[in-house]
Parts: structure tokens; sequence; C-alpha cells
């Protein structure tokens, strides 16, 4: 038995990679609703007058 050179995050990238593209629904449903939430959220900053920044951190 050979064992393989991957190491645990090579793995969970092929996973992820292979998960992914069996999926393009999920993957497409996720990303909405990633992106809705971080809308609203960013909208409720702009109402309480706080400055949004670029990479999205307080």
């Amino acid at each position: 038995m050979a064992v393989s050179s991957i190491t645990p995050e090579e793995a969970r990238r092929a996973y992820l990679r292979e998960w992914k593209k069996a999926h393009p629904d999920k993957v497409r449903e996720y990303n909405a609703k990633y992106w809705k939430r971080r809308a609203e959220r960013m909208a409720q900053e702009r109402a309480a007058g706080r400055e949004v920044k670029k990479d999205g951190s307080d």
C-alpha cells in the first residue's frame, strides 16, 4: 500500500472542488444568500452613519 503525500489541506481543497463541480446549484444559492446578507449589513451600517470599509472589517 503506497502512502500518499497529499496534505490535509490539499485533500480538503480537492474534495470541495469536486463537491462544487457536482452541486453548482447549491453553490449559486449559497453565494446569493451570502451577498444578500452582506448587502443588508452594509445598508444597516450606512443607515447607522458608520463608514463601510472596502474589506468589510469594522
